[in-house]
């Protein structure tokens, strides 16, 4: 609920029984992040689409054509920028995520859930490229700290 006040736009959560205070000030610093109503509003999955994107503003890793996959890719917003990157939409770049959690498709891209360490998922990501060589490997992970 918004305060209508001198601090527009701010999102105040009231603490929840049964809801740690914890969670109350995450809850309240996600509801409050900048970067958080921009994935909305531009369609990313999260606020980490604009880091990648940041990164490659600046250093170009990201080249129409190449075949990448994202380490830990859920919720998927990185798999998002590399997509647009690459052209994978076009047939140009091949986009593949791996995660042990499910992750929703994404147009251009080739998610496989699993752990990369394991033998089947190594097979399934040499099947998916196909016999072409991979170009880069990202990741952002971190442990899974919430849900």
């Amino acid at each position: 609920m918004s305060d209508g006040g001198r601090n527009s736009g701010f999102t105040k959560v009231k603490t929840a029984k049964g809801r740690r205070n914890s969670s109350t000030r995450w809850l309240q610093r996600q509801l409050n992040d900048p970067y958080v109503r921009r994935a909305k509003k531009d369609g990313y999955r999260a606020r980490a689409a604009y880091k990648l994107l940041q990164i490659n503003e600046k250093y170009e890793i990201l080249k129409p054509g190449m075949n990448v996959v994202d380490l830990g890719c859920a919720p998927g917003s990185w798999l998002q920028i590399m997509v647009e990157e690459t052209n994978a939409l076009n047939g140009n770049g091949r986009v593949i995520g791996l995660d042990l959690l499910p992750t929703e498709p994404i147009e251009g891209a080739t998610i496989l859930q699993g752990d990369f360490e394991q033998e089947e998922i190594l097979n399934a990501l040499e099947q998916t490229l196909d016999g072409k060589k991979l170009d880069a490997v990202f990741s952002d992970m971190a442990a899974n700290a919430s849900g």
